[in-house]
């Protein structure tokens, strides 16, 4: 039987080593390159094609997209991604057949291891004398034009009186306790708003934002701002265009209130939007909300920032900004049912955000692309239509954008500063939702530590990719990328790191993820794999450079349906990498499969295998499958163990030039079919210090404490250069044989010896006994 490679519930599982030889190991999942880099400029016209998430031809890698663009279509979530959802039935992939072999023969042996602003003054009663005088009183003003607001705006300024213009000064030059001068302030109600949440007070803060001026402070007091104006010029409710050292505050209660969806329920502009060139742009206490959620992902983020991602000009044909954007803060936001993400950055520097809430956005909560030296410090997402937080940047060797010169995302050359790199984000807690919990594309120098992720499809996702067609995404390899300290809980993978559309045949910035280390994770009920190397279905695929340290996965009773990998641990095609720590407990059939490549490469004779140069220690599997390491080479093991296993507890099979220090089974066999504790097939240049099996007197159909075999005529003998220094077995069995097998005839093992001790604890007098096999047997010594 195979072992079901695809990252979608609802797939078969399948177990390796017991169909007909030959059957390819599949890690496939079927990916899409899309990334949900928001740049969906949809519904610039009226009608941008609705996403659907069943448009999906792969399944391992969601997509970013964004509302960066002014002017891109929307896509789906699962279009961009590429992944599934989890009601999405994927094909099923076998992973390897198991050898058949010659009925094992065997002589009887001869005996012998925050800024809680300050809430800007309130203006004074005697205030109410000028504001009652133009209109701006307790009831809403009738609507004027911006041209007449901004003359009474102006009117304010000037000394009508003492007492009054006192008051007006306060009213407009009152410095924010966050800002380090004292600067004009711009309130909108000064311009006609009224944030009663009826009125439509879009005139008005268009205005206010054309009034506001580098160096100044624009204010929202306390009310609900409605902006009911499609598509309003700039883009966005409030754009702030090319300025420097501006604030714009909202005051504790005060809120925009976004009322301009289209006909279709489509979005027509941001709610917050920032351009470069710019510096020194802080933003507090905003919260923004589409009264009514969209109808599909479309235009429109609670906040846009769009600079220059590269250290030179903008060239010619560039006319989204006219510079970068630097310095960037954004403070106890909120933002609710954006049409795309919550908020994105594209092109700026030295960006801060802290405490940022996402509720119900249909793209990402919080998205970076193409920026440098990011600081985040505390998210919040749920329900969001993609990821919670995302850092992606996409490649191109000569173009710059995407879409066109108008717009993000950026693209990048290669992997540099302007990957995001320099970047932390911690304290990051994502429920519900679609995509994944966190994901890096195409990133460099990244830290993200301290996350929750629950319920959404993917707990934390590292991915390249190759675009495939339209809409799809390209990324190199990510460097560099530490993530630690993160819980996942009922997703459907835990943890998924792919290389989408590359099959390991390119150049090495495709598929070399080098100083990718994630660490101290633990992971509950994810329903597919707990944690997944997806590569596409090829012999040559790879996955270099990644560290995993300190993972627990947990799959229980009350977990839901179960995909294909029941909730198991699927290790395909790493190189270079360092598995440490990983533990699997299980109470259903989920296995730990570590394996040379996506398919099995039956190309190459066992002698001929690759090195994959993995070192992997303390790799544990408690629960009823099994710990299978299969078609590869290039292995220093320190320990594996199993506990509990129904049928084979651990089992090698096609392995070369692999040493470990200890492999042991514990309480192998549970079921009441055939039992092993460890199984040695195919194996090539092995070296192990110490076999233990422990077990009792529970004997299914059959059972062999250890066994060396699995050599057949169409694929290879079982084994050359295998040395076993030390088996110790013990069983609660009344019995005196060594539960020891090795295959004889033509394709049994050749130069190769196995040294075991034994105890049966049901003898009536239970002895311990020894026995040593082989044809090259060592010069023992004392």
């Amino acid at each position: 039987m195979g072992i079901g490679m695809l990252l979608a519930p609802g797939i078969a599982a399948a177990d390796p080593s017991a169909d007909a030889a030959g059957t390819d190991v599949s890690a496939h999942a079927p990916a899409d390159t899309r990334q949900d880099d928001h740049t969906e400029k949809a519904d610039e016209e009226t009608d941008a094609p609705e996403d659907n998430a069943e448009d999906i031809p792969e399944d391992s890698a969601e997509d970013e997209a964004e509302d960066e663009a002014a002017s891109v279509e929307d896509e789906d979530t699962d279009a961009k991604t590429g992944h599934r959802d989890a009601d999405d039935e994927e094909p099923t992939e076998d992973l390897v057949d198991e050898p058949v072999a010659d009925e094992p023969v065997a002589d009887d042996p001869v005996e012998d291891n925050e800024v809680d602003p300050e809430e800007p003054a309130e203006s004074p009663a005697p205030v109410a004398t000028l504001t009652d005088t133009i209109g701006a009183g307790g009831t809403p003003a009738p609507v004027e034009s911006p041209a007449t607001w901004a003359v009474l705006a102006w009117a304010r300024r000037q000394p009508f009186s003492t007492t009054t213009a006192a008051n007006t000064s306060a009213r407009h030059t009152t410095a924010s306790s966050s800002t380090a001068t004292p600067a004009t302030t711009v309130d909108v109600r000064d311009y006609g708003a009224v944030g009663d949440g009826v009125t439509d007070d879009s005139a008005a803060i268009k205005a206010a934002e054309a009034a506001l001026a580098s160096g100044q402070r624009l204010y929202f007091p306390e009310g609900s701002y409605r902006f009911a104006q499609q598509n309003p010029n700039g883009g966005a409710a409030v754009l702030l265009k090319g300025l420097s050292d501006v604030t714009v505050e909202f005051a504790p209660g005060a809120r925009l209130l976004m009322d301009n969806l289209d006909a279709a329920g489509h979005g027509t502009s941001h709610g917050i939007r920032v351009e470069g060139a710019a510096s020194n742009v802080t933003i507090l206490n905003a919260t923004i909300e589409w009264r009514t959620r969209p109808s599909a992902r479309s235009f429109g983020d609670g906040f846009s920032i769009l600079g220059w991602a590269s250290n030179t000009p903008p060239p010619p044909g560039w006319t989204g900004s006219t510079g970068t954007v630097s310095n960037v803060s954004l403070v106890n936001a909120t933002v609710i049912n954006a049409p795309q993400t919550g908020a994105i950055f594209m092109g700026a520097s030295d960006v801060t955000v802290t405490n940022f809430t996402a509720i119900g956005t249909l793209a990402d909560g919080l998205h970076f692309n193409a920026n440098r030296r990011v600081t985040v410090h505390g998210l919040l997402a749920q329900n969001t239509g993609d990821d919670g937080l995302a850092f992606v940047t996409y490649y191109d060797p000569t173009l710059p954008w995407t879409y066109g010169p108008g717009d993000g995302p950026f693209n990048q050359p290669g992997l540099g500063e302007w990957n995001n790199g320099g970047s932390v984000a911690t304290n990051i807690t994502v429920t519900g939702g679609a995509a994944s919990g966190v994901r890096v594309q195409g990133g460099y120098d990244i830290t993200i530590t301290d996350v929750t992720v629950t319920g959404k499809e993917f707990g934390l996702q590292v991915n390249s990719a190759k675009a495939t067609g339209p809409g799809d995404w390209t990324s190199l390899a990510s460097r560099d990328i530490a993530v630690s300290d993160v819980t996942i809980s009922d997703t459907v993978t835990g943890i998924v790191l792919a290389t989408n559309n590359i099959d390991g045949t390119e150049a090495s910035m495709w598929w070399d993820f080098s100083g990718l280390t994630i660490s101290d994770v633990t992971i509950h009920n994810s329903r597919n794999w707990s944690l997944a190397v997806e590569t596409p279905a090829s012999t040559t695929s790879r996955f270099a450079g990644v560290t995993l340290r300190n993972i627990h996965a947990e799959v229980d009773a009350d977990v839901g349906p179960l995909g294909g990998g029941n909730g198991g641990i699927l290790l395909a095609s790493l190189r270079d990498s360092v598995i440490d720590g990983v533990r699997l407990v299980s109470v259903h059939g989920s296995d730990i499969n570590v394996v040379g490549a996506a398919q099995i490469r039956s190309q190459y004779s066992v002698a001929d295998l690759p090195s994959s140069n993995l070192t992997i220690d303390d790799l544990v599997l408690e629960g009823p499958g099994r710990i299978l390491i299969q078609d590869i080479a290039g292995l220093d093991v320190g320990t594996v163990a199993s506990h509990g296993a129904n049928s084979a507890a651990i089992e090698l099979f096609r392995v070369k030039s692999a040493s470990f220090d200890t492999i042991g089974a514990y309480l192998p066999g549970r079921g009441n079919g055939a039992g092993w504790g460890v199984r040695l097939l195919q194996v090539h240049d092995l070296d192990v210090a110490n076999i233990e099996v422990i077990t009792d007197d529970h004997i299914g159909t059959s059972w062999w404490a250890v066994e060396l075999g699995g050599g057949n005529p169409a694929q290879d003998i079982a084994g050359a250069g295998v040395r076993i220094d030390d088996v110790t077995y013990v069983s609660g069995r009344d019995a005196t044989d060594s539960d020891i097998v090795v295959q004889g005839g033509p394709y049994g093992p050749v130069d190769w010896y196995i040294n075991a001790t034994w105890l049966h604890e049901g003898e009536a007098s239970p002895l311990w006994r020894t026995g040593l096999w082989g044809d090259a047997i060592p010069s023992l010594t004392s």
